[in-house]
């Protein structure tokens, strides 16, 4: 496999960038209508949570704007993911299950970069742009100061949250070069799931409910973790949590899923007959 410097990596994505722009422009009527249609889906589907804290002036310990600043912290955080995630890159089961993991080995370019390389920042933005809007609103009605640094502090937490939810995404998805049939979406469910939950501030849970959304299946480490970090409600000692349980997800899913990929490789994968049909 040919080595890649940082100029060449940089080439690709740009590659990338010029296409997506390429489909916009193409029919820009149509793309900003997706666009459109995208960002009022993605708001629609969490705003529910911010009607329920503004007419109950709250949720546990958040105030509305606080719970719309936790909402649009984790419209960030899955916004740049999927924005960065083209070629099924955030759901390596598909690639798996679907048999194109043979396909990568024939290309010149190594396995990360292949994954990492297919970003969509024009027409795949609408979950950040709705974020972003969100969060600006959220710091307007929120009476807090903010230092310096905060904003490089709000950086570090969107990916550390992105660390964790890639991180789910590969340790689940080590199954597929076990069973690629069975589990071909179950990358896609574990995101899916995540992404649903964490919409759900844990203020006011009593802890034995709070502890596993915050360590087995870690929902609350999306949004609401670093939320009260954010907001000043958490002492900032807490963020190593934050940060060693990323670290944690990334190492076990590096190790699963080479483990994975060796039993991949001694073993195959069956999925295509004679006839170039998947099975």
């Amino acid at each position: 496999m040919a080595r890649i410097t940082p100029r060449r990596y940089l080439e690709l994505l740009a590659i990338y960038a010029k296409m997506d722009l390429a489909s916009l422009m193409r029919d820009t009527r149509f793309m900003c209508l997706a666009m459109l249609a995208d960002i009022c889906a993605n708001v629609s589907a969490i705003f529910g949570i911010f009607l329920l804290a503004w007419k109950f002036d709250g949720i546990g310990g958040l105030d509305r704007y606080e719970v719309l600043f936790m909402l649009a912290f984790g419209n960030i955080v899955r916004g740049v993911l999927f924005a960065m995630g083209g070629c099924n890159a955030l759901f390596p089961s598909r690639i798996i299950g679907r048999g194109q993991w043979e396909h990568m080995f024939i290309m010149p370019l190594p396995y990360v970069v292949q994954l990492s390389i297919g970003v969509f920042p024009f027409t795949g933005s609408t979950k950040l742009l709705s974020g972003c809007v969100m969060l600006g609103i959220a710091l307007q009605h929120i009476e807090i100061t903010l230092p310096w640094w905060w904003f490089l502090t709000l950086i570090g937490c969107v990916l550390l949250s992105m660390v964790i939810m890639v991180g789910l995404s590969y340790l689940f998805s080590s199954l597929a070069f076990y069973a690629p049939v069975q589990c071909e979406e179950i990358s896609s469910a574990v995101v899916d799931s995540v992404e649903y939950t964490s919409t759900f501030p844990l203020s006011g849970m009593t802890p034995y409910m709070k502890f596993p959304l915050l360590s087995l299946y870690p929902a609350g480490m999306i949004a609401w973790f670093p939320t009260m970090l954010l907001l000043g409600k958490s002492p900032l000692w807490a963020g190593l949590y934050h940060l060693s349980f990323a670290l944690a997800i990334a190492l076990l899913a590096s190790y699963f899923f080479r483990k994975g990929f060796r039993y991949y490789v001694q073993r195959g994968i069956n999925r295509y007959v004679a006839g170039g049909h998947r099975s």
